[in-house]
């Protein structure tokens, strides 16, 4: 049986997240048991999510949440080196598959709303 969805606003699809664009900043380096390592290597950057999406499995990721990706991917996939542009969105924008993310986390509304529900 197939389910029908109803799209009222812009959403992204296929397990795909449209995400702000990432500002590349310079290696850095931190030493840890007497020897440096890099510290993108060990750092999740979170990015603002800019379009709700909605997943494969059903689940739904509300704009304004954060989706956090690994610092070193975000430094070596060409995905995160190429913005895109749409008139759909104002400005700049990166679009990155749901198997770089690592988690998310809702927009403060939403956290407030779940805790409110669960009272």
């Amino acid at each position: 049986m197939s389910q029908n969805i109803y799209l009222y606003k812009n959403t992204s699809l296929n397990n795909k997240l449209v995400l702000e664009t990432y500002k590349k900043e310079a290696l850095r380096s931190k030493v840890e048991n007497g020897f440096a390592k890099l510290d993108q290597k060990s750092t999740v950057k979170g990015l603002r999510v800019l379009m709700d999406a909605k997943l494969a499995d059903g689940t739904f990721i509300t704009k304004d949440s954060t989706a956090y990706i690994k610092e070193e991917t975000l430094h070596t996939q060409a995905w995160a080196q190429k913005s895109f542009e749409s008139g759909a969105l104002e400005g700049h924008f990166l679009i990155a598959d749901l198997s770089y993310v690592e988690f998310v986390v809702p927009p403060a509304e939403c956290r407030l709303a779940d805790s409110e529900s669960t009272e």
